[in-house]
């Protein structure tokens, strides 16, 4: 196992206030009204707003004497360190489960909720799903061995995870999510614009000895004057090539982003994932001098850095960095989104950490257009990228450029593709703000 791909376990200090749940004596008098007004309204709970912009937010989930416990599984707010914290409190005599906590009004986060079957013993990890089983693997590997025990139970009620039956909004087939009033909008573009078009490919890559499918997506809208396609590559593209189109299609088409090719590359599983998006100059080579050649081979693009843009979240936002510093004749504007700035693992390499950043402080070029953003729940990653980002401002500003370039946006959620489909728009209207509308 690659561990030094796996952050250090920091654990969290500070927990969300839980408070006791708002109505629940009604709810205790009347059960069955309880429930069908909660069907009408869709959870969570949102209560109003406090003199510090603060609400409560009340998950709940049906269930009887079946169960013995039932886990809210939001992100960044639960972990194997806060089991107790997390379990929903069973209302006596009735089957309803209740949690409350008290959050800043402008927070987002996917959750799930796990129903813990009464008398269910340890799980066979083998039999987990396989990205809960790496997880696993990878939680315990990063451990202290007195610690490991929790992290075992948590990853056993984390087999029983479901989305949120009655939720409002759904992140996927699996997670939930909780958008309160106060978080930022995504950006919306034209309703009526007329549809674009996307094309898989497959594209294989002598360099990185492998083959994997790409989703190319071409607005309507054209660049004006006949001129070549500015070019967004998007890592992980299997998360994004089957909603994000239409977003960018109405997006175009408002004028809110440029007529951009966006590739969304696939990554090929977590084994692969680990390997080519941490800091790999192959996968680098790869992109530069294998996947955009071909593409322009197939459709008229740009040779211009300034309108080639990399992007990508987590491991992926700590790839789009460095390709940018790798290769600055072909990638010149960057989003991440979560970027693993704290790469590589301190613990492994002996004490090395943040390379990135020590990258960027010398770097002889650096892209004119950096979108940082990370959530005030990535405890382990939001300093790394603060530093990052002063780091690329203030070498930005010695070698004559504009550190306004560089921004790094700050929410309230977590590492979360929740919060990342909300910020993405916003983020690229940022980074290709001066590219041909």
């Amino acid at each position: 196992m690659r561990t030094h791909t796996i952050p250090l376990r920091l654990k969290r200090t500070v927990r969300p206030e839980r408070v006791p749940t708002p109505g629940i004596e009604r709810a205790a008098r009347d059960t069955a009204g309880f429930w069908e007004s909660v069907r009408r309204t869709g959870t969570p709970l949102v209560g109003e707003a406090d003199a510090e912009g603060r609400r409560t937010v009340t998950f709940l989930w049906r269930g009887g004497d079946e169960l013995a416990d039932v886990l809210l599984v939001a992100n960044k707010v639960a972990d194997a360190d806060s089991y107790d914290h997390n379990r929903m409190e069973r209302l006596p005599g009735t089957d309803l489960w209740h949690l409350t906590y008290r959050m800043r009004g402008d927070w987002r986060a996917s959750y799930t909720v796990a129903p813990v079957p009464a008398g269910a013993g340890p799980d066979d990890p083998a039999a987990l799903p396989e990205t809960l089983r790496v997880r696993r693997e990878r939680a315990l590997a990063v451990s202290d061995p007195a610690d490991r025990p929790a992290v075992a139970r948590w990853f056993a009620a984390l087999a029983h995870a479901v989305a949120d039956p009655l939720a409002r909004e759904r992140l996927d087939g699996g997670r939930s999510v909780v958008s309160l009033p106060e978080a930022p909008a995504p950006l919306a573009g034209a309703p009526d614009a007329p549809a674009g078009r996307v094309e898989e490919h497959r594209f294989t890559s002598a360099v990185l000895g492998d083959s994997r499918p790409v989703w190319v997506h071409e607005p309507a809208r054209r660049p004006p004057g006949d001129r070549p396609w500015p070019v967004a590559l998007l890592l992980d593209g299997r998360d994004w090539h089957t909603d994000l189109p239409r977003t960018l299609d109405g997006l175009v088409h408002a004028g809110t982003l440029p007529p951009m090719l966006t590739v969304m590359v696939d990554s090929l599983g977590f084994a692969s994932r680990s390997e080519q998006l941490a800091c790999s100059d192959d996968f680098v080579r790869a992109l530069g001098g294998e996947l955009l050649p071909w593409l322009g081979g197939r459709y008229p693009i740009t040779a211009d850095p300034r309108r080639t843009l990399v992007a990508g979240q987590s491991l992926g936002g700590l790839t789009a960095v460095h390709a940018a510093l790798t290769d600055p004749d072909r990638f010149g504007r960057v989003v991440s989104q979560s970027g693993s700035f704290w790469w590589p693992n301190v613990a492994v390499t002996g004490g090395e950490s943040e390379r990135t950043t020590g990258r960027a402080t010398a770097a002889d070029r650096l892209p004119d257009r950096v979108h940082l953003s990370a959530g005030t729940h990535e405890w382990s990653l939001l300093d790394p990228n603060r530093r990052l980002r002063d780091a690329l401002a203030a070498r930005t500003a010695e070698l004559g450029g504009d550190p306004a370039g560089v921004r790094l946006e700050e929410y309230h959620g977590g590492h979360d593709r929740a919060c990342w489909r909300a910020g993405l728009p916003a983020a690229l209207a940022f980074a290709t703000d001066d590219w041909e509308r």
